[in-house]
This record gives C-alpha cells, sequence and structure tokens, in this order.
C-alpha cells in the first residue's frame, strides 16, 4: 500500500482522494512538479519504504556513459537511480537514430557510445526474404532491427540489455515489456475489451488511444489506420478477424523485447503489419501492474485507490512552468481516463489510479562531482530562489542567469542545451557523481523545476 504516501507529501487534496474513493474519477495526474513538496521530503520518503520504488522510464540504448556520471543531460537518471531512489524501466518501443525526425537520438540505439565515443552500428531489417542492411535515412523501430556485431546479427534489443545488466553500481534494470508479458492473459483480455468498446463508440480516437502506431517488418513505423471491418478489424489494410486476435497480435510486438531471438526466428510467418501499444495505454499499465513495487510478489491490487508514483523526464513530465510534459494534458487525461473508466468496473485487478509524476529534470542543477565550483555557484542560486518565495523561481533563476551563467562550467550549460543527449562528441571524461549542492533538498520541487526551466530558457 502506498496511499500513505500522500499524507507523507502532503498530496491527498491534489490526488482529489474523495473523487478516487468512491470511484468517480478513475485516474488523477498529481505533478509535484506544481507542488510546494520539498525535494528532500519526496527522497526521505523514499528512503523510508524499502518496498516503494518509483520507476525512472528511461529508454533503450546507451545506459554506459549515464551509470559513469558523464552523460550530460541524462546525469538525472544517475542521481535518481545511482542514489536508490528510483530505478530504470526500460522502454524499448523507440527508434533508431536517423538523417530525418522520428529517432531517440538522446539515447542513440543504433550506436554503441562509451565514453564518449560513438560507434554507429550496421543495422539490419527484414526485406521479404532475408535480413538485409539498411541506410541511416529512416529511423527504425528497435524491437524489429538486429545489428552486426564481430560478423553476427544480434537483436539490436538484446544487444543494449546484455550491456545495461553488465554495469556496475545500483543500477537494477527491468524491461518495461517483462509485467506485461508476465501478465499477459489479463493484459491481452483488458485490450480486448477496450477494442471492443472502442469499435461500438464509433469515435476514432479511441483507436489511437489504445494502438498509436503500426510497424511493418522491415521495422518502418508510422502513425496507423485502424477501424472495425465486419466482426473483426482492419489495420493498414491488413484484417485481424476479432478484438481478440488483434490484442494478441499488439503482444508480439511486447515479446519482442524479452524474447528477441524467438521473435525473430519467427518473423517470416508473422503478420505483414503490426499494432504499436500506445503510450496511453502504456501509462496506465505502469500503474495497474504495481511497477512501483518491482521487487513484491504479485497481489491483490490497492484499494481503494491506486498510489502510483513515476519519474518522468523531459517528454513525461517537462518542467513547470515553462512546460508541463505530456501525461498532465488535459487532452491527455481525458485519454487515460477513457482506458482506466472500462477496466476499473470490469476487471477486479484494476483500480482507480492517483499517479504521482516525480520531474526527473530537478536533478539537473545537481553537478557532478568533477565540477566543484559548480556546486558553489549553484549554492548560491538555491539561497536566491529560498528567499523569493515559492512562485518566484522562474523569474528570479532567470535574473541570476543574466549576471551567472558563465561562472558554471560548459559540462553543466551544456546539460540544457534543446535536443542534447548522452554526448558522443568524443571528449574524454572522468567518472563522477552527481552532488547535491546545499539547499538542494529544502527546494520545493516546484521551485527546482522553475529553476531548470529558466536554464532552459537561457541555454536552450
Amino acid at each position: 500500500m502506498t496511499e500513505h504516501i500522500l499524507d507523507t507529501l502532503g498530496l491527498r487534496e491534489a490526488a482529489g482522494t474523495e473523487a478516487l474513493d468512491a470511484g468517480t474519477k478513475t485516474f488523477v495526474p498529481v505533478h509535484v512538479g506544481t507542488q510546494d513538496v520539498p525535494v528532500g521530503t519526496v527522497l526521505d520518503a523514499l528512503d523510508a519504504d524499502p518496498a516503494l520504488l518509483p520507476p525512472r522510464t528511461g529508454h533503450l540504448g546507451n545506459w554506459e556513459d549515464i551509470a559513469a556520471g558523464r552523460s550530460g543531460p541524462m546525469d538525472f537518471n544517475t542521481a535518481i537511480c545511482g542514489g536508490g531512489w528510483g530505478y530504470p524501466l526500460i522502454y524499448g518501443f523507440t527508434r533508431t537514430e536517423a538523417e530525418t525526425e522520428g529517432g531517440d537520438e538522446a539515447y542513440q540505439p543504433g550506436s554503441l557510445i562509451d565514453q564518449g565515443k560513438r560507434h554507429t552500428l550496421p543495422l539490419y531489417t527484414w526485406d521479404g526474404t532475408g535480413f538485409a542492411r539498411r541506410d541511416r535515412g529512416k529511423a527504425l523501430f528497435c524491437p524489429l532491427v538486429q545489428a552486426e556485431v564481430d560478423g553476427q546479427l544480434v537483436p539490436l534489443v538484446d544487444l543494449h540489455w546484455q550491456r545495461m545488466l553488465a554495469l556496475p553500481g545500483r543500477y537494477r534494470f527491468k524491461q518495461w515489456a517483462a509485467p506485461l508479458t508476465a501478465n499477459a492473459p489479463l493484459v491481452t483480455d483488458m485490450l480486448t475489451l477496450l477494442l471492443e468498446q472502442a469499435a461500438a463508440q464509433g469515435r476514432n480516437q479511441a483507436f489511437a488511444e489504445l494502438i498509436s502506431q503500426a510497424v511493418r517488418l522491415d521495422g518502418e513505423v508510422a502513425r496507423c489506420d485502424l477501424r472495425p471491418d465486419g466482426t473483426g478489424y482492419r489495420l493498414d489494410g491488413h484484417h485481424y478477424p476479432s478484438a481478440r486476435a488483434l490484442a494478441e497480435t499488439v503482444m508480439l510486438a511486447v515479446r519482442a523485447l524479452v524474447e528477441p531471438a524467438e521473435f525473430f526466428a519467427r518473423l517470416p510467418e508473422l503478420p505483414p503489419v503490426l499494432p504499436v501499444m500506445s503510450l496511453q495505454l502504456t501509462n496506465v499499465l505502469f500503474a495497474l501492474l504495481d511497477t512501483h513495487h518491482p521487487d513484491t510478489p504479485a497481489g491483490a491490487p490497492e484499494s481503494p485507490f491506486i498510489t502510483h508514483l513515476h519519474w518522468g523526464a523531459r517528454a513525461m513530465a517537462g518542467c513547470p512552468p515553462r512546460r508541463g510534459g505530456y501525461l498532465s494534458r488535459r487532452s491527455t487525461v481525458r485519454s487515460l481516463r477513457a482506458i482506466t473508466d472500462p477496466l476499473v468496473r470490469h476487471f477486479d485487478e484494476a483500480s482507480p489510479t492517483a499517479f504521482v509524476l516525480l520531474p526527473a529534470q530537478a536533478f539537473m542543477l545537481c553537478p557532478p562531482s568533477t565540477s566543484p565550483d559548480d556546486t558553489e555557484v549553484l549554492a548560491e542560486l538555491f539561497r536566491s530562489v529560498r528567499a523569493a518565495g515559492p512562485e518566484a523561481s522562474y523569474d528570479t533563476t532567470l535574473t541570476w542567469l543574466d549576471g551567472n551563467r558563465d561562472r558554471l562550467s560548459d559540462y553543466l550549460r551544456g546539460r540544457f542545451r534543446t535536443g542534447s543527449g548522452v554526448p558522443a562528441d568524443g571528449t574524454p571524461r572522468d567518472p563522477a557523481v552527481p552532488v547535491q549542492p546545499e539547499g538542494f533538498r529544502e527546494l520545493t520541487f516546484r521551485q527546482a523545476c522553475g529553476a531548470v526551466a529558466a536554464f532552459e530558457e537561457v541555454l536552450g
């Protein structure tokens, strides 16, 4: 049970627990970056509950320099996961970096990066008769890609996964797909119900809330056209005879992440186009499958509602007030409730959910141990921010940066450049650990996010 955490953090009112208790709302997001909860209060609460460990949903790709604390903007992963306040839950439905948009430029899964040096991998996908080498003209769906290593083709997913597992330290990597495949009958039943209800609604958006994209066997992925077709469904021209058949095919791509060799062995017999589970449904399943208790045996769901804590980064949580992230947008919340409403009504394994979103980017304010001068300079900023009041952090930091940005190291300033990811510029950097400057724990998450937002505005 994690409901107690709402009392500890003073978030019961923000979570609307009366509505959750009564079941009149089945999904309520609580963005901690808009709340006056001190950073230290959250970290202490996590330390006090050894069973509670929020996932930090990082991507498949290059974690070697993240674990070494020299990954630029991605060092917030180092602070959270290396500090024991979260664990890396690896989301693999991403695309290789490419000359065109749509690839994952932050984690660069189509390459190997270590000590700042990038080695571009030869990538291969299915062409109908065998695996053909691909250029970098298009971003490719990682679960359907193989890489050439030492003259052999290996699943790209497995290549990165084995490298992650070999990393030292407190990094307890888990696959996002693992709890879905472990609960495959339940997830399939849930998706079958949701697809049937979407067909009955006659609302095109209802399908997009469940299946957002389709991937061809050559790894090219795009938004899809999914609609009822008699008693079945048609996805980009391919007919599925029933909602269950479509739901079972959705799980094929999920299973490719945890059983890649088996997936590629049967690839020639698969349908020509595979449905890809949406991010909205993924976020619901994060909570319903209890990913915030990664080491607790599966049991009955929390009651009367689930309190799910989750470390979200730049896309999911953003940094208020400049960017709020996608999860708390009204349109997203409507979609999430459209998913949770029927699941709560029809499945004992589902409960209303308070989704407590912890903004990982706050830790971008923690410089590496190799930059002690940054630690002192940021402590000065934090004193100014705390003195200015909870709502003034953004403006206070903008003013402070106007006169002090050049006192910060190039490395720290580089964290906030737009589009930056794991550095691959070839610059050698020593391993480091993130350091919390004096006053960091006393900042509220709202103040920390306001400061990061100002850094992004000035340095992005």
